[in-house]
């Protein structure tokens, strides 16, 4: 028979348990999923943060690579499983901003069934061009010979919503010009072709391509990020090109199942931004082209929000429609 003092103790119980949760949590190593193939930016970012992150939980910290469909694979995987803490995900603005509008009918919303831990980082991409296929020196100039001859230039993209895609396609639109769309499976095929000649242009990820621009092979003509990259200094920003329509900011988040209870989140949040804190993990990112992306807990939820519905928009702006 349930009665007024079984209530009371059950209450009671669960208050005192929560906090035991938060301060007993974790109890067992911990897996967060990027839900792309390794060596990508997604993959070697949350890397990064692992042999830290494992320090200071004094658990370790595993990365699963689970690609597919998009990021959809991988990121079924966490919320299906248990909404305890030790499964996390990897994953970026255009999973949380783009998929929903490419895949309405998927069972799975990242805006709805995830939970924000932590931003990581963020990563420009370089408008690139092959000198030796499409002699232009610049944004400008890129942008007059596009709308002398149109269709006439090619632009390559990873995908149908991929950052090359959105970057690429804003650009036309805002442009004014109408370029050839050749897309591929992967960055290092688009790049490839770029490189090759076989392609004339490419919004491709700065790790990527950044040795490609250095020695010569490659001319970046702009970047979109707020302000110029110590790897390629003479690259101006897509803003000092003339188009800072363009520049919209490509970052990477840490996520929990929704259900995840607010005290693990607490200490994920904790632990995540101490490590991030290391200066070895900025200078790392900077390395290879990208920058932290610290937000401040209380100012997380809001920032996946506004910041995935300014890529949503600039994807309706471009017609990403869903797939079928």
């Amino acid at each position: 028979m349930v009665t007024r003092r079984t209530v009371l103790a059950g209450v009671a119980a669960s208050t005192f348990a929560r906090p035991a949760l938060a301060s007993s949590w974790p109890t067992k190593p911990v897996r967060i999923v990027v839900p792309f193939p390794a060596g990508g930016p997604t993959d070697f970012i949350v890397r990064l943060l692992t042999a830290k992150l494992s320090e200071i939980l004094g658990q370790t910290v595993l990365v699963e690579n689970r690609a597919g469909a998009s990021g959809y694979l991988g990121n079924q995987a966490v919320v299906d499983g248990p909404a305890d803490g030790y499964t996390l995900v990897h994953n970026t603005v255009g999973v949380q901003a783009i998929n929903p509008l490419m895949y309405p009918d998927s069972r799975f919303n990242p805006q709805r069934d995830l939970v924000g831990v932590a931003t990581t980082a963020t990563m420009p991409n370089v408008l690139v061009v092959n000198p030796a296929k499409v002699d232009v020196k610049s944004l400008k100039e890129l942008v007059e010979l596009g709308r002398k001859e149109p269709h006439k230039l090619s632009c390559a993209n990873f995908g149908n919503g991929t950052s090359a895609h959105i970057y690429g396609s804003l650009l036309q639109k805002v442009g004014g010009f109408q370029a050839t769309e050749v897309s591929y499976r992967g960055s290092a095929q688009a790049l490839n072709d770029v490189v090759g000649g076989q392609v004339d242009f490419l919004f491709d990820n700065m790790t990527t391509c950044v040795s490609f621009v250095q020695s010569g092979k490659l001319r970046g003509l702009a970047i979109t990020a707020p302000t110029r990259s110590t790897l390629l200094p003479d690259v101006p920003t897509m803003a000092e090109a003339g188009l800072p329509a363009v520049d919209l900011k490509f970052w990477f988040a840490l996520l929990a199942p929704v259900r995840t209870p607010p005290e693990v989140i607490a200490r994920l949040q904790d632990a995540v931004g101490k490590a991030m804190a290391d200066p070895a993990y900025a200078a790392a990112l900077r390395a290879r082209g990208a920058e932290p992306l610290v937000t401040p807990p209380a100012e997380l939820a809001a920032f996946l929000t506004s910041d995935s519905k300014r890529w949503a928009d600039a994807a309706r702006q471009i017609g990403v429609k869903p797939q079928e």
